[in-house]
């Protein structure tokens, strides 16, 4: 636990092999690492190239029979790790956004293909090698807003974080599924043009005129269009639908300031009360 409360830093570990058999997390390729603390309702994370593994097996047979759900909740957390680095304040940088929503693109389409078809060999690879992609660092590259910082806020990680650790039966995927449309809604105004060069990206959708109403029609349905996609694989369109309450927003805030402090994120930098409205739309 040392190491997830910034007492002791990764210097060195065994080196790592991995057998890939839910694509999801990315930890295949990544510098990444997560763990609940139940004890103290605490999700933390670090990172170092330390525990990046050394050598990844990644066969998509072995995803044949993952469930729908867990398919779905992985396939949200994939597209939200490249969310969280596209949505930067570091400005345009076409080769990785086009990478970020190209991958976007083929991830989508693949977990609608395996809805129909378990099997199918072509969109499971898609899917697996999308989640790679997602989470080794390509589709921050140039999108850090700052030398030596990290592409983006993961605002929508850190919020989500607070509802797996309270209620591990919380799937990480399903609670970013609700959480991520309803970051998006609250800050797109901080840069609207960030979030059109998503929904033209992704979606292929641009503003009717240059007015400031054309711009949010322009972001809203793109964003509309998303959490749209993400109930259609079975994710939750609502907190409550997970079975959570308004009533326990006030722990996963207490929690939140314990690991992110009184203001954090990046695009635009969130208050406590910033997190509470987020949460409370979300129901």
């Amino acid at each position: 636990w040392d190491f997830f409360s910034r007492k002791a830093s990764v210097r060195e570990c065994l080196p790592i092999a991995c057998v890939l058999t839910i694509p999801a997390a990315g930890s295949e390729a990544s510098a990444s690492c997560v763990i609940s603390n139940d004890a103290l309702r605490l999700k933390r994370g670090t990172s170092s190239d330390a525990f990046r593994p050394r050598l990844a097996i990644m066969d998509p047979r072995l995803t044949f029979t993952l469930p729908q759900y867990q398919t779905a909740a992985g396939v949200t957390d994939i597209i939200c790790h490249i969310c969280e680095r596209f949505f930067s304040s570091a400005g345009a940088v076409p080769v990785t956004d086009n990478i970020a929503c190209g991958i976007i693109r083929a991830v989508m389409d693949a977990a609608t293909a395996v809805t129909e078809k378990p099997d199918d060999y072509d969109a499971r690879a898609t899917i697996m090698w999308s989640g790679t992609l997602a989470h080794n660092d390509l589709c921050g590259c140039g999108r850090a807003a700052a030398a030596g910082k990290r592409a983006g806020g993961w605002e929508s990680h850190g919020l989500e974080h607070e509802i797996s650790a309270h209620h591990p039966e919380v799937a990480h995927g399903a609670g970013l599924a609700v959480i991520l449309p309803a970051w998006m809604r609250y800050v797109w105004h901080a840069d609207p043009t960030r979030f059109l060069a998503f929904a033209k990206g992704v979606f292929d959708v641009e503003p009717m005129d240059k007015t400031d109403e054309g711009t949010q029609d322009a972001v809203t349905y793109a964003i509309d269009e998303l959490q749209r996609f993400f109930v259609g694989l079975g994710m939750p369109r609502a907190l409550a639908d997970l079975g959570l309450s308004p009533a326990d927003v006030d722990a996963w805030l207490g929690t939140l300031r314990q690991n992110k402090g009184e203001r954090f994120g990046e695009l635009m930098p969130l208050t406590m009360d910033d997190a509470r409205a987020i949460y409370l739309s979300a129901f």
